[in-house]
């Protein structure tokens, strides 16, 4: 059986090595809001016996994730040597798009074991064997996860971005997402779902780049199929996405970008939600935090979220005195979110679905339990 492996990393070591500097990473407690500490990196995004489980044989779960990465960690470094290259006017970024392409299995893999979708099981099942099983549950649906590589590579463009100063985060979701925008409120999945429209994808490569995978309006600074260079503003706009995409522990190069990125996290537990159907059967499933890429949109989602606020600004006329209380006209305040507010509940109303290009079989929109 071989002697058990302790400490068990939900971020693997062949990626966070790429975060640290001289083998050392700064690593925060977000959800306690604490001070960064600085680590190891093989310290670092791990737990004593993260995966082991009474009905598997002993390291079953650490060995079988130890192939993906004896071959995902060398693609990694090869990654990083091609855009090298291409940094230095040699070779062609296509090459690393599809390289990044013929792994997306196992950076899907790599999100599905992350210590932020184990986290998000906690609000199922009290039982950490139970959340190992729903984990597995998810890893052995090869159809599935071949589906969403597969949508991934058809409909999203592709980019990489880079942080010359080295201070890209990465969160202990490993893939982080964003929603580009609002598009309803699901039963059993969020805006920024994998494969949804109108969702960024930031795969990290290291503390210097990030490839994207992207459907939507995308900000203006990440052109398709190019190397992007963020200015330190940019940066932290992508790294505030990267913090909220953590539940637990998020992971960078410095101290003082994780003290500069901190004061943008937002504490949101998952939120379960319960379905009563026709039949009388009741279905419940867990909903990631959302997280917008654009302020726009999340105080949109805000307002939607909050139907009995949203009927405060029905009646208003462009230039009566906003519904929120800022004594701020209408049109100068809150007018976009409502108009934006206005066409999700078109959306539904209609029935016209979103998500033109989700794999994701239980998708489906909830029916409006409101109406305006």
């Amino acid at each position: 059986m071989g002697e058990i492996v302790k400490n068990q990393h939900y971020i693997p070591q062949n990626v966070l090595k790429h975060f640290a500097d001289k083998g050392r990473v700064s690593e925060v407690l977000v959800e306690k809001n604490a001070d960064p500490y600085q680590i190891p990196y093989r310290n670092s995004m791990s737990e004593r016996f993260t995966y082991e489980h009474s009905q598997l044989a002993t390291n079953a779960i650490e060995n079988f994730f130890q192939k993906i990465e004896d071959d995902f960690g060398p693609a990694i470094v090869e990654v990083l040597r091609l855009l090298g290259q291409v940094d230095c006017g040699e070779g062609e970024l296509s090459s690393v798009e599809e390289y990044i392409r013929s792994y997306l299995n196992a950076i899907i893999i790599y999100y599905y074991r992350s210590g932020a979708l184990l986290y998000e099981f906690e609000h199922e099942t009290a039982s950490k064997e139970n959340r190992i099983s729903m984990m597995l549950n998810k890893l052995s649906n090869t159809n599935y996860i071949n589906n969403l590589s597969e949508t991934i590579r058809k409909y999203y463009d592709f980019a990489i971005i880079r942080s010359e100063s080295g201070n890209f985060l990465i969160s202990d979701q490993y893939i982080s997402t964003a929603a580009l925008r609002i598009k309803s409120r699901f039963s059993d999945i969020s805006n920024r779902h994998l494969v949804l429209i109108e969702v960024l994808i930031l795969v990290p490569l290291s503390n210097e780049y990030y490839a994207i995978f992207y459907h939507g309006h995308k900000p203006e600074y990440i052109r398709p199929q190019t190397i992007n260079y963020l200015t330190d503003e940019q940066v932290l706009e992508i790294n505030k996405v990267i913090i909220n995409n953590s539940y637990k522990k998020c992971v960078g190069k410095e101290k003082a970008t994780l003290q500069e990125t901190l004061p943008y996290f937002e504490w949101r537990s998952p939120s379960a939600i319960y379905i009563g159907h026709n039949s009388g059967k009741v279905s419940g499933s867990t909903l990631k935090k959302e997280v917008f890429f654009y302020e726009k949109e999340k105080r949109a989602w805000e307002l939607f979220t909050d139907p009995m606020h949203f009927r405060d600004f029905n009646n208003l006329g462009r230039n009566d005195y906003c519904g929120c209380g800022s004594n701020k006209k209408f049109k100068l305040c809150c007018f976009e979110y409502y108009v934006e507010v206005k066409r999700i509940w078109r959306t539904i109303n209609d029935k016209n679905l979103v998500f033109k290009i989700g794999v994701h079989p239980r998708a489906q929109v909830e029916e409006s339990i409101f109406s305006f």
